[in-house]
């Protein structure tokens, strides 16, 4: 009585649900827990009408661990009868719908999701394959989606990713303030440029007070049709790639001009000519010079 006692409050079961028993399995390693729906429960839908019990499934889903021990949750799920006559299992408050790991599981696998460099990593210490962490990252994202408010933003990023050996692209949108991915779509050409402002209401747009991106051509007259009101800002990554490019086809030139004449003083000084005068020593201060 004590352990039910003790995991219905852990579990935070309430009405219309009750923990009817918990067995420990020492030799399997594992606690399971038995819940079930509280007899002579009236079933309703959103609009208050009554739903007939057509039939019960018993389903399981992973919660966290009880110490070292898997922890297993079972119960026998009433499946109603609706208006239109389709049935349907009633929503149960510890796991969202067709999952089969608790909410407080999917909630600590995303946090050791984001503690560990890689999802294996993660995959070993939950004690889960990668097709269940994807399945949990998945329900994460479509959460997050469902709670965004259509706040107003005022700086976004447009960037581009490639994978999988730089074969596949994707392009993506980022609130720069809040340091999040708005939107992330396929490929990264026009349309996928247009793609991520569709992805905006009319008001979050007309909020955007700049935009930062690289030079791409895609993302300018995207942002240019889409945003005319907004400010394009390269970021600096790309603007200081330029400016090397441009000193350095400089230099290419010079050398090749003074090399004809015997003049070999622009031999290797790349490096000297692009780093950072603060980052120079007094050797290469004075070569520089």
């Amino acid at each position: 009585m004590k352990d039910v006692q003790f995991f219905k409050q852990a579990l935070g079961i309430d009405y219309p649900w009750e923990v009817k028993e918990v067995k420990l399995d020492q030799g399997a390693n594992k606690v399971e827990i038995w819940i079930q729906a509280v007899k002579g429960v009236i079933w309703r839908d959103e609009d208050g009408e009554r739903l007939h019990v057509a039939g019960y499934e018993q389903r399981s889903w992973r919660h966290l661990d009880t110490m070292q021990f898997e922890t297993v949750l079972h119960a026998r799920v009433p499946r109603v009868k609706n208006s239109d006559g389709s049935t349907s299992m009633v929503q149960v408050p510890w796991a969202e719908r067709y999952s089969r790991w608790s909410r407080q599981f999917e909630c600590w696998a995303i946090v050791v999701m984001q503690a560990t460099s890689t999802v294996q990593a993660a995959c070993k210490l939950l004690g889960i394959d990668w097709h269940t962490a994807h399945a949990i990252m998945e329900r994460a994202v479509e959460r997050g989606l469902a709670s965004r408010d259509e706040e107003v933003i005022e700086y976004v990023g447009m960037d581009e990713k490639s994978f999988m050996s730089g074969q596949s692209y994707i392009s993506t949108m980022n609130d720069l303030q809040g340091g999040r991915v708005l939107e992330v779509v396929e490929g990264h050409n026009r349309p996928a440029a247009d793609a991520l402002w569709d992805e905006l209401s009319e008001r979050q747009v007309q909020g955007v007070k700049a935009v930062a991106m690289d030079m791409s051509k895609s993302f300018m007259g995207s942002a240019n049709e889409k945003a005319s009101h907004a400010a394009i800002v390269h970021d600096r990554f790309h603007v200081s790639k330029y400016l090397n490019d441009a000193v350095n086809a400089v230099r290419i030139e010079e050398h090749k001009a003074l090399s004809e004449e015997g003049d070999s003083r622009l031999k290797g000084v790349k490096s000297i000519l692009l780093m950072n005068p603060e980052n120079l020593d007094e050797g290469r201060v004075e070569s520089f010079r």
